[in-house]
């Protein structure tokens, strides 16, 4: 089963979007470990269909042991579902 067929919509968006924000995470602090802190999300407007959105990661600020990220789901329509998000910079040791 696909993560649209065990949620509702909203949720398979927000799932996605923290999807997205968690694998820019990983890339712009890689070697080093990201580990979730805390997430909001922001609905906009419901009744979209999850893969007919594009999801769009953002960092806000990254310290040597703090991320603040965040993203947006968007749609023809405009934006759907916001998120921002924190992770925990763990060096790798």
């Amino acid at each position: 089963m696909s993560d649209t067929q065990l949620t509702r919509p909203d949720e398979a968006i927000a799932l996605r979007l923290i999807q997205a924000i968690r694998a820019d995470a990983e890339v712009r602090c890689a070697p080093d470990q990201v580990d979730l802190v805390s997430v909001t999300f922001d609905v906009a407007a419901a009744g979209a269909e999850p893969s007919a959105l594009s999801y769009k990661p953002r960092v806000d600020r990254k310290t040597r042991t703090i991320l603040f990220t965040g993203g947006s789901a968007e749609g023809t329509r405009g934006i759907v579902m916001t998120a921002t998000a924190v992770y925990r910079i763990t060096p790798q040791a």
